[in-house]
């Protein structure tokens, strides 16, 4: 299997899957069969190249097949598309594909797009726990999104708290009040 796309693939002659003990095993790879996706998977856990694999996966927004060590599903979460390669906005945010850290614990930035086109940017979502980052403005929506959320939701209970503690103070003021008289 001859990969082509944007980013080096110079990576792949060094993959588990290229070996040719591991012949046999390339045909897991694109397997509807969860147990052969299983067994994809996990040769994929010996790569020595799995982060290059899944970083090229993402950033060629290939998914279909078990990539990095990452299956269909998996991939499209990361990517915050549908089957369809269409743009998905659901409750669940995109978590890191490489070591699977939460939300919060990704940042979102922006780069000049090599090459123009379209977009004269790229946005890029990097994890704080592994340093993996991929290119996708869908993910990058989705963790804005998370952040928003987060903040939206802390802003709320601040609001809250400061509601109770007016509250509170002018119980006691009132209490007060009664027992001076």
């Amino acid at each position: 299997m001859r990969l082509s796309g944007v980013g080096s693939v110079a990576w792949h002659d060094d993959a588990a899957c290229a070996h040719p003990r591991n012949a046999h095993m390339r045909k897991f790879f694109f397997s509807k069969m969860s147990k052969e996706k299983y067994m994809a998977r996990n040769l994929c856990y010996t790569c020595p190249v799995r982060r290059q694999c899944l970083q090229w996966a993402l950033d060629n927004k290939q998914i279909d097949g078990v990539w990095g060590g990452k299956d269909e599903g998996e991939l499209r979460r990361a990517l915050s598309v549908s089957y369809e390669g269409q743009e998905v906005r659901k409750k669940r945010f995109p978590n890191c594909p490489f070591c699977g850290a939460r939300p919060n614990k990704l940042s979102v930035r922006t780069a000049d797009a090599p090459g123009g086109g379209r977009w004269t940017t790229v946005k890029i979502v990097k994890c704080e726990e592994c340093n993996f980052d991929w290119t996708s403005r869908t993910s990058a929506n989705a963790v804005e999104a998370y952040i928003f959320a987060q903040e939206t939701k802390k802003a709320k209970i601040e609001k809250a708290k400061e509601k109770k503690n007016k509250k509170s103070k002018k119980k006691r003021a009132s209490v007060e009040r009664k027992i001076t008289k």
